[in-house]
């Protein structure tokens, strides 16, 4: 991304800004600035609702990294996340380098041998990129 480290650092760890670029948000409730809970429409084959997200920000490591712990519920279904970031620069532009580890149990989790899940998850990751690089105004 053409922005300084900082700036996307900054953005990234803003619950606010961030969460206007997450597919499906329909509600964001702040709690501090490390913690917050997301409402987000969900759908998947037949299976429609609503899930909810509480999201905490761990181990800030300014302007390099943080990770973000989740525990969803909705949808007669559980998820668990870890998922993080690092920064570096490279030419000028700032490198965003994420992980992720997600665990799925209860009705939504029936969808996961068909691959459904991946494709959902994969098609929702590239949304919120682009939604991140607009929110920035990165190209």
């Amino acid at each position: 991304m053409k922005a300084a480290q900082d700036t996307v650092y900054d953005f990234l760890t803003d619950p606010t800004q961030v969460s206007r670029h997450m597919p499906d948000v329909k509600e964001v409730e702040v709690q501090d600035r490390d913690h917050f809970t997301v409402k987000a429409r969900v759908g998947i084959s037949h299976i429609k609702g609503t899930m909810v997200m509480k999201l905490t920000i761990t181990d800030r490591q300014p302007p390099t990294s943080t990770t973000v712990i989740g525990k969803g519920t909705g949808l007669a279904s559980v998820v668990d996340m870890v998922t993080g970031f690092t920064l570096h620069t490279d030419n000028d532009e700032t490198v965003v380098n994420w992980t992720g580890d997600v665990t799925v149990s209860g009705s939504l989790s029936s969808f996961g041998p068909q691959g459904l899940l991946d494709r959902m998850a994969r098609k929702n990751v590239e949304t919120f990129i682009e939604g991140i690089r607009a929110g920035i105004g990165a190209p």
